[in-house]
């Protein structure tokens, strides 16, 4: 039913740790997929030693090269046997619920294409922060030109309508999920779960932190697609973009 993608670059340090909070999941009709996108450290080495361990239950595949994650999440797209796709990154963890509980919420919200949740942010020195991340449809909406649907490590969409949607465009990264959500909205709806199902972890190595810069500039140029492709943005929106950029 589910196909846990976790997208793994040099992430030796906290990998194990992610895919165990996910082998502990009480929801069981799920596979986890581990692409490696060129990793210099040991996170190879431990995806193969994870995969040896739960043989037919984690699937690696190793990319030879750099691609980016966008054209690591198309591939894994391909690859994926399940209904719905899992996101989680390699430094996170989710909760032992949180596959069984957006599987209920899809399989009884046929109209929506991606569900969330809240988060819980927490640092290396064990500061925590719950992120809320707004309800319906309809409150999405109206407010998805000024801030992102979803906290990324907690969505679970339908492949098909992915698919359909195009997937990830790389040149959009690192908002290249955002910028999906706008696509696939366009097929149908969105809901975030009201309570935190991911442990995301805040650190030093975390790719909001390390390319803001980059993430700054895209958020603008896909706020401006946006605004030709998914909802004209009055003027006071495009002028908190500039201020935001």
């Amino acid at each position: 039913m589910v196909s846990v993608v976790i997208p793994v670059f040099n992430g030796a340090k906290f990998l194990e740790e992610a895919v165990q909070s996910v082998l502990k999941s009480t929801y069981r009709s799920f596979e986890i997929l581990l692409i490696d996108d060129g990793s210099s450290d040991d996170s190879k080495k431990i995806c193969r030693g994870l995969e040896a361990k739960h043989r037919g239950l984690i699937r690696f595949f190793p990319m030879p090269q750099n691609k980016g994650l966008g054209r690591v999440l198309n591939f894994a797209l391909k690859k994926a046997r399940g209904t719905y796709i899992a996101r989680l990154n390699q430094d996170d963890i989710q909760l032992a619920y949180r596959l069984g509980t957006e599987v209920e919420y899809l399989n009884t919200h046929p109209n929506v294409v991606v569900v969330g949740s809240w988060n819980n942010l927490f640092d290396e020195e064990g500061n925590t922060q719950v992120l809320k991340f707004l309800a319906t449809d309809e409150e999405i909406r109206n407010m998805w030109l000024l801030i992102s649907p979803f906290s990324d490590p907690t969505t679970m969409y339908r492949k098909a309508a992915a698919i359909k949607a195009g997937g990830y465009i790389q040149s959009y990264w690192p908002a290249d999920d955002t910028q999906l959500w706008y696509r696939m909205g366009m097929l149908g709806k969105l809901a975030n779960i009201q309570k935190p199902l991911v442990n995301v972890r805040w650190h030093k190595g975390a790719g909001s932190v390390r390319f803001f810069r980059r993430m700054a500039f895209v958020t603008y140029r896909m706020h401006r697609w946006a605004h030709e492709n998914v909802a004209r943005a009055p003027w006071y929106i495009q002028a908190w973009w500039m201020v935001q950029f």
